[in-house]
């Protein structure tokens, strides 16, 4: 079977399980890699080397003809006048593929 990006059945399940199910955070996805690596130790063959490699993989993911789209984000609410916190004051840029 084809997997393309991804190696096999298993990698592709892990991406899908860890991104669009769980939507785990990246430094969650590093230790739970990490762990997972330690039961494989003789085999070194964990699914993906960290939350990178498994977003690289995923960006690779082709999807028909759909193209990646942007725009750009940023607060619109009230705004403090001392000390506003960063965030507020910044431009997001947003990437997304919609099918």
């Amino acid at each position: 079977d084809d997997w393309s990006p991804y190696q096999d059945q298993l990698q592709f399940e892990t991406a899908e399980f860890l991104f669009a199910r769980c939507q785990m955070s990246a430094p969650k996805i590093d230790v739970l890699l990490d762990l997972w690596a330690s039961t494989l130790y003789p085999y070194k063959a964990k699914p993906f080397a960290d939350h990178r490699h498994i977003y690289k993989t995923i960006d690779a993911t082709a999807i028909g003809d759909v193209k990646w789209q942007s725009f750009s984000a940023s607060y619109t609410g009230k705004i403090p006048t001392v000390n506003p916190p960063p965030w507020m004051l910044e431009k997001y840029l947003v990437w997304f593929r919609d099918p």
